[in-house]
Formats: C-alpha cells, structure tokens, sequence
C-alpha cells in the first residue's frame, strides 16, 4: 500500500522537529553546529517562503520582534549578545514556526505518534541495557560534564545515557524524556479518555516507557495528569464517586513518593544539599540551580543576562570555562532570557489553549524544574501549536 506524500511529510517534520529538541545526535550547542542548523532553516524558509508574507505571517513577526527586542535590550544592558547563540534563538523560533505551521492540527497526533515508536524502541533498548550490555552505536560521546556522566551511545531512535540504567529514550537523558512523554499527555488534557479509548495500546506502552525513566519530575506530572483527568472527564459520569477515587489516586500518588527511593529521598536529598551550600555555589541539581539563579533573576529581572557564560555567569568567572549542565530550566530561562520573555510565553499558551490552559501551564512550569527544555525548539514554540490547532479536540487526523 502507497504512504500518502503528505502523511510521510507529516511525520519527517516531526522527527526532526523532536530530533532537534534534544536528540544528541542533533545537537546544536557548538557554534559551527549553530551555523549548520542555520543553514537548514534557512532552506526550510526558502521552501515555505509563503509562510513569510505580512498578513499570513502576522504571528510570526510579534515573536520575532519581541525577542528581537528583548536581545537588542540585553545589548544596551549587558554591553555583549553572543551573535551565534542570538541567530540560533532565533532560527529555533522560526524552525518551530514553519514546521507546526505546515502540520497545523495533525501536530499534536503526529507528536503522539513519534513518542509511541520512541517508546516502544526504547524498551528493546532498555531491556538489552538491563542485560549488562551497551547498544550497538552510530554515535558514541564520552562524558564531559563535571557533576555528573553525561556519556552517550546513540542510534537515533534511541539513545542509551551513561550505563543504560534509566530509559532516556531518544533524548539526551532520562528525564528529558519523561518531559516530552507527559508532553504528549498534555496534548489531550480533557480528552485522555478518548485518547485511551482509541489507541489503548499505545498509551500503555508510552506510561511503561515513561515508568523506566524512574524521572521524579515526569511521575509527578504524570500524577497530576491523572488527578486532572479524573476530575474532568469522570466527574459527571460518576458524580459523588468521584471524590473517593480522587483520593485513592492521591493516597496511591503519595505512598509512591513516600516509598520510591529516587523521589522522595532524592528530593530530601537535594533540599538538604541545596540549604547547605554557601552564597553563590553552583550545583546541577533542580534547588541548587534554582536558589544560584536567583542571583541572576534579581540582577536582571526584566531583560535577562544572555545565554552566552560570560554574561550569564558574570559575576562568577571560575564557572564560565566549566561544562555545568543546569538542573533548573525554569530558573534558568529567567536569568538567561528575563521575567518578561516567559510571561510573553505564557500570554500566547493561555490565550490559545482552550483544554484547561492553567493545568497545562503548571505541568510545563513542573516540567522546566527539571530539564532546560526551552533551550530547545520544541518546547520553546509550545505557544505555535495552540495557534495553528484548528480543532483543540483532535485525536486522529493524519492526510490521508
């Protein structure tokens, strides 16, 4: 049987799309890898130029100003804006553009879809990982970060982080790809039951895939998921019933954090750390980063301190010639990018988003205390989906 040309499109866009959110193999974080990401861009705007007139690309131009703006000030402020790092922001938010604009409402289906097959490689991965043994590589990275083994072999579907001991599926390590399951969750917040209902199957490998994460960030997501979906799909079918099973699933929610190790005694673990560590010393992990960037939100609420390190850790130079990480992606988006640049974030998602928008905002804030997601296209051009999803209760609709 001929796959439709539009629906192979479909799904080549979305790869990429996620590939270049956080595949490895796809990074962009070296300048030249900056400049070969560019150029791609730059043929996809050739190819969609349409995209680009005035009226039709109206959206487009307001993010483009906006963070235009927000650059130019960090200059007038800063005295510095790395040009690379300021051309590769941009081509991200124009990357997101052309390609959520070109799917339009098969979006968030085809994200679904992606994270179903990443799922269920994953878990071949993760079993052969569990046996002791490494996968078969194209790409092997050893690790260069100093908190932590951020060593890597990749073969695009999947990539098996350090040992192989958590599932990280395609993404640079485990909990970024929890982060980007619950995102496909998020998708149908109030439509879960359909989504289960059409696709059992699927859900079930994608929650399997999600638990060999062992992320205490995507569980708790995945909890409040479950709560939001209790409460809104069941509550006029099962009306008064609805409360004991709210509590059930909280009780369950809870005696899971109490009793999993890398949840309740990591985050003890972390807090206790963090409160213990002296006025402007760094750590990876999610509270350290956080109260260390509270420097730097402070320094530059508005406009942030740039993305480039000698800005954005100017007041502590040892750190600039460091591999860090960061275990922060909220805190950090602030001192890199300024309070105004999320709340402008925030302001398209909440205006767009017709499922429960405040939810979905407090699921993407848990998110970020994790991972450094709007470093990448995806989650950075969140705001495009809503805009371009002409129908927000959409489950099944590829071309076909």
């Amino acid at each position: 049987m001929r796959i439709p040309q539009k629906k192979i499109e479909v799904y080549l866009y979305t790869f990429l799309f996620a590939a270049m959110s956080g595949n490895p193999l796809f990074s962009i974080s070296s300048d030249s890898s900056k400049y070969i990401f560019i150029a791609f861009v730059l043929v996809l705007v050739a190819k969609h130029h349409t995209y680009f007139n005035l009226n039709k690309g109206i959206i487009y131009y307001r993010f483009f100003v906006f963070y235009a703006l927000i650059f130019l000030f960090q200059k007038l402020v800063l005295g510095f804006v790395s040009f690379p790092s300021t051309v590769a922001f941009m081509a991200r938010i124009t990357l997101g553009y052309i390609i959520i604009r070109h799917i339009g409402h098969n979006f968030k289906f085809a994200f679904f879809q992606l994270i179903f097959i990443v799922s269920l490689i994953s878990l071949f991965g993760f079993a052969w990982n569990a046996l002791g043994m490494d996968i078969p590589a194209i790409s092997v990275v050893e690790t260069t970060a100093q908190y932590s083994d951020n060593s890597s072999r990749n073969i695009i579907l999947f990539n098996q982080h350090a040992d192989g001991h958590r599932n990280s599926g395609m993404f640079w390590e485990p909990g970024a790809f929890a982060c980007y399951i619950c995102l496909a969750f998020l998708f149908y917040l109030g439509n879960i039951r359909t989504l289960l209902k059409l696709h059992k199957w699927k859900v079930i490998i994608i929650l399997v895939a999600l638990i060999t994460t062992f992320s205490t960030t995507g569980y708790i997501v995945l909890f409040i998921i479950g709560i939001a979906t209790i409460y809104i799909e069941y509550k006029k079918k099962y009306g008064a019933f609805v409360l004991p099973i709210l509590l059930t699933f909280g009780l369950i929610a809870y005696l899971t954090y109490e009793n999993t190790e890398f949840m309740k005694d990591k985050m003890d673990t972390q807090v206790a750390a963090a409160s213990q560590r002296d006025e402007g010393e760094f750590a990876p992990d999610r509270m350290s980063a956080l109260l260390f960037d509270l420097h730097y939100i402070g320094k530059h609420p508005l406009v942030g301190n740039g993305m480039h390190v000698s800005t954005r850790f100017a007041d502590h130079p040892a750190l600039q010639k460091e591999d860090l990480g960061h275990g922060n992606g909220f805190s950090d988006f602030l001192a890199s990018m300024g309070v105004l640049s999320f709340l402008f974030y925030l302001f398209y998602i909440v205006r767009y988003n017709k499922n429960h928008p405040a939810i979905f905002v407090i699921c993407i804030i848990f998110l970020l205390q994790g991972e450094p997601l709007l470093n990448y296209p995806l989650f950075l051009c969140l705001p495009f989906v809503f805009i371009y999803d002409e129908n927000n209760r959409r489950t099944a609709n590829l071309p076909q």
